[in-house]
């Protein structure tokens, strides 16, 4: 017990010697649908919003580290034989391993990791042919307010100094979790889970550098 404790202490000592770490703003376009019946897409219409967030990026080497975000964003989606969206305001959670490769002051980089979130709040964006009416909804028993999911992307970044850099990035979300428990769903259509799509940008500030 004692060597493993050893071992792990002195594993972190090495990753604090050669971490860098980088505090930043992130926002940028998100677009959701919804999966039904595991990996079968019905007649469903995605719903497109803005997400903002921030970010905690690490470094422990040259190549890899780990990324993690604390981000406001909506995700809905609308059944294409009526005008009713719905829209689920949540807060997000993601947390990402981050390859890296980089070439002067630009760099490439590829996550891949998993997200939880919860559903603070629910509504419905009701569309007629004069006016487009957003109305406030309640959430029941048969929903879930809690997800889980795995996400994957890619972007790039440029330093444009020592301590800044901006980023570019998109991911993919699949969600595991139902949006509806099936137990207290009587339809035939049971398995609802999320997907989204986003396209975001950043800007990110080294407050600790490479200790030598």
């Amino acid at each position: 017990m004692k060597k493993i404790l050893i071992i792990t202490i002195l594993l972190l000592i090495a990753i604090n010697s050669e971490a860098q770490h980088w505090i930043g703003i992130r926002g940028g376009y998100n677009s959701s649908d919804i999966t039904i019946d595991r990996f079968s897409y019905r007649r469903t219409d995605p719903y497109s919003s803005i997400n903002y967030g921030v970010v905690y990026k690490l470094y422990i080497d040259k190549h890899t580290g780990l990324q993690a975000e604390f981000n406001k964003l909506n995700r809905g989606f609308s059944y294409r034989e009526n005008d009713t969206t719905h829209i689920r305001e949540s807060w997000e959670l993601p947390v990402l391993g981050n390859l890296r490769f980089e070439v002067g002051n630009f760099m490439l980089f590829a996550n891949f990791g998993f997200y939880v979130g919860y559903a603070q709040k629910m509504k419905y964006k009701i569309k007629t042919e004069t006016s487009t009416n957003e109305v406030a909804a309640e959430f029941s028993p048969k929903d879930s307010r809690f997800e889980f999911g795995f996400c994957v992307g890619g972007g790039a970044g440029f330093h444009i100094s020592q301590r800044i850099e901006l980023l570019a990035e998109f991911r993919y979300n699949y969600g595991l979790t139902y949006l509806y428990k099936p137990k207290y769903n009587d339809e035939r259509i049971r398995y609802i889970q999320p997907v989204s799509m986003q396209i975001s940008f950043g800007v990110l500030y080294k407050f600790a550098n490479f200790k030598k």
